[in-house]
């Protein structure tokens, strides 16, 4: 009898000692702290051809404001006023522009986001984002 006492306490402890080492190593998921990741920088627009006049801003039934060109020949919409009214979450981006041919455009074009390859948490757990240039069609 206290053989057989014995035998279920050792196989009871070697039991506990693999659930804790299963716990350990987990199923290969990791847990990721609750972090959101929200890019606030400018957005760029792309030509095929050089635009006479842009005007852009974000969210549904906004108001376009002029764009200017910046000091490197970029046009870049800020997340700020007037081009954005918060609460928006910028997803698209307004323009209406014009180039010298005639040819014009106004729609709303999606914003495509891409990761910066800076994983604070590890990859699994994702990271920082940036917008890639948004290509403005004329035609």
């Amino acid at each position: 009898m206290k053989r057989r006492g014995l035998l279920l306490v050792l196989l009871g402890a070697v039991a506990v000692v693999l659930a804790l080492v299963m716990f350990s190593r987990g199923s290969g998921s990791t847990v990721c702290p609750a972090i959101g990741y929200a890019y606030v920088g400018d957005v760029e627009l792309v030509f095929p051809q050089d635009p006479v006049s842009v005007a852009a801003c974000f969210g549904e039934g906004c108001t376009a404001a002029a764009v200017t060109r910046s000091p490197d020949g970029k046009w870049l919409v800020p997340q700020s006023q007037p081009y954005l009214v918060p609460p928006v979450s910028v997803t698209s981006v307004y323009v209406e522009a014009a180039d010298s041919s005639g040819a014009r455009i106004a729609s709303a074009l999606p914003i495509v986001t891409e990761p910066t390859g800076e994983y604070p948490y590890g990859r699994e757990c994702g990271g920082p984002v940036r917008f890639k240039p948004v290509q403005v069609p004329f035609g």
